[in-house]
């Protein structure tokens, strides 16, 4: 069984591997790597939730503006530590992101990512769904 979702080396940035058996756990399963790179949250329980749409014109823009939203909670003071896809087609995602205070997690911070990238992103189709690269720029 492989995993959700793996770090991968990069030259000068982060990056990840992401699967799914369908896009939404595709989404899913990038999200929650993500959030795992930024901070070291797992442990954590949301005091708030939010819900987030977003849209793009491909699977990949709507990937990469979901993990977009996610990156930019520090600066509304706040920082994700689950998502939740609560439903999508090839062009928009539902999102339900439980989140703590910035204060909360400020010492869990780790990765500094400053936005995540086009780089060689394809959602590509392979024997156990989907998968995906995401490169994150330092």
């Amino acid at each position: 069984m492989r995993p959700a979702y793996e770090f991968i080396d990069h030259t000068a940035d982060y990056a990840m591997r992401a699967w799914g058996g369908d896009f939404q756990q595709l989404l899913q399963n990038a999200a929650a790597g993500m959030i795992r790179l930024l901070a070291d949250v797992g442990d954590l329980s949301p005091d708030e939730h939010m819900e987030l749409s977003v849209t793009g014109d491909t699977r990949e823009q709507v990937l990469v503006h979901m993990l977009k939203q996610l990156l930019l909670m520090p600066e509304n003071g706040l920082v994700a530590v689950r998502a939740d896809i609560l439903a999508t087609d090839d062009a928009s995602a539902h999102v339900r992101v439980g989140t703590v205070n910035f204060d909360v997690a400020a010492e869990r911070l780790e990765a500094d990512i400053k936005a995540v990238t086009y780089h060689d992103l394809e959602i590509r189709h392979d024997a156990g769904g989907l998968s995906v690269q995401v490169v994150f720029d330092t």
